[in-house]
């Protein structure tokens, strides 16, 4: 009601001038013959009357809301009453502009994840000769510089894959039971190159624990927080996972490294799309902030909470708090 008050201030301050300018007219040039007891009656009326007039349009007010919430071409006829057909028409004519508009924009984002994914899968068959020919370089330290970048480009060529499904991740889901167990050591061989080269310590406690969820995407997440412990390591890195508690209601998967830290006041962007911390942001140009952000979004459709929390300088813990629950199981 205050929002209607609002919107029509100006109609009903004018609406008041009026009624205050005819009982002034009245005053002023037909004092003489004029009985108060009239003009009470004519202000009665005119207020009732402005009152219905008022009631009548708040009501109309109130239903054109629910009919742009729903879809106008069932309500055509009653828009038409409310608004009149001038307007009506083009708010429909505005709408197939839309549409259109939208149609085009969807066509084009097709092409293009379409083209993306034909491009990663043609690219991956000479990343993968360059790899067998690496293998026959006898210099020592030009075979380990460019099996760095071979294992760079294939790992970014993976998460670039699984980036461009998360615009229709709703169709490439599918929850069932799966090992937490299974799940880390498939993240941890995903990324075994940069461990084994950087001499991580693994430690990982998850016994037989499941959850319900989908088994790819939660191995990308887990890749990504991997590959974030790589990035951000120090001397003598170290990786442990852990199932920190297991309930009828949930199980939180613990992520635990010993690297770098994140500041205190950077906690709450680190998922923002294309956010550098500032451990990164002068030196290492290959950063583009948006690992967490892709975390973020594949949690969020797995229905996966995520807490962070970190000591800079000292290292940085992931949980994943999973909703241990049948009803998300897909039979």
């Amino acid at each position: 009601m205050k929002n209607y008050f609002r919107e029509r201030e100006k109609q009903i301050l004018t609406g008041v001038l009026i009624l205050g300018f005819i009982n002034l007219y009245f005053l002023v040039l037909c004092a003489s013959r004029l009985y108060v007891q009239d003009l009470f009656y004519l202000d009665a009326v005119l207020i009732a009357a402005a009152a219905a007039a008022v009631c009548l349009d708040y009501r109309r007010w109130k239903k054109i809301p629910h009919i742009f919430r729903d879809d106008i071409r069932r309500h055509r006829s009653e828009l038409e009453r409310l608004l009149g057909k001038q307007m009506t028409d083009l708010l429909f004519t505005m709408e197939g502009d839309h549409e259109e508009e939208i149609r085009s924009l969807r066509e084009d984002m097709d092409m293009l994840t379409d083209y993306i994914t034909k491009w990663t899968h043609e690219v991956k068959l000479p990343l993968s000769a360059l790899g067998l020919m690496n293998e026959r370089n006898q210099d020592r330290e030009l075979n380990t510089e460019m099996q760095d970048c071979i294992e760079r480009i294939q790992q970014l060529l993976n998460i670039m894959m699984m980036s461009n499904k998360l615009k229709n991740m709703e169709n490439d889901v599918k929850f069932e039971r799966v090992s937490l167990d299974e799940c880390v050591s498939e993240a941890l061989r995903n990324q075994s190159y940069f461990l084994i080269q950087n001499h991580f310590q693994i430690g990982k406690n998850c016994g037989d624990t499941a959850v319900y969820t989908d088994r790819r995407w939660l191995v990308y997440i887990l890749d990504q927080l991997v590959g974030n412990a790589v990035k951000y390591r120090q001397e003598a890195p170290e990786l442990h996972f852990s199932v920190m508690r297991e309930s009828a209601d949930g199980v939180v998967l613990n992520v635990r490294d010993n690297g770098i830290g994140i500041k205190n006041g950077e906690i709450p962007y680190i998922f923002e799309r294309g956010y550098i911390g500032s451990n990164l942001r002068a030196g290492d140009y290959r950063s583009t902030g948006m690992g967490l952000y892709f975390v973020r979004e594949t949690a969020g459709h797995l229905g996966i909470q995520i807490k962070v929390y970190s000591e800079h300088g000292a290292g940085t813990t992931f949980e994943l708090h999973f909703q241990n629950n049948d009803s998300y199981l897909i039979l």
